[in-house]
């Protein structure tokens, strides 16, 4: 689990930031936080599904990883 967020940053300045649709986000740690937390959840439930059983779901692996993925580019961007 390190390995996955060790290159995430919380700690970084609060700045303004507009979602997609423009919304303005005054106080991004709160969403960062958040973000951190499912990405911690998701990656604990992937590690479940590939050791719970011979027969791996392989789409349902490939939805984590998009999962964790997109949350990773997301809190990413908040960092810039």
């Amino acid at each position: 689990m390190k390995q996955a967020i060790g290159s995430l940053d919380l700690n970084r300045p609060q700045s303004r930031y507009e979602t997609a649709g423009g919304v303005s986000l005054q106080n991004i740690k709160p969403v960062k936080e958040k973000l951190l937390e499912e990405l911690v959840e998701l990656e604990k439930q992937m590690k479940v599904l590939e050791a719970g059983s011979a027969a791996v779901d392989f789409s349902m692996l490939q939805t984590y990883k998009e999962m964790i993925h997109s949350r990773k580019i997301f809190f990413n961007e908040l960092n810039r």
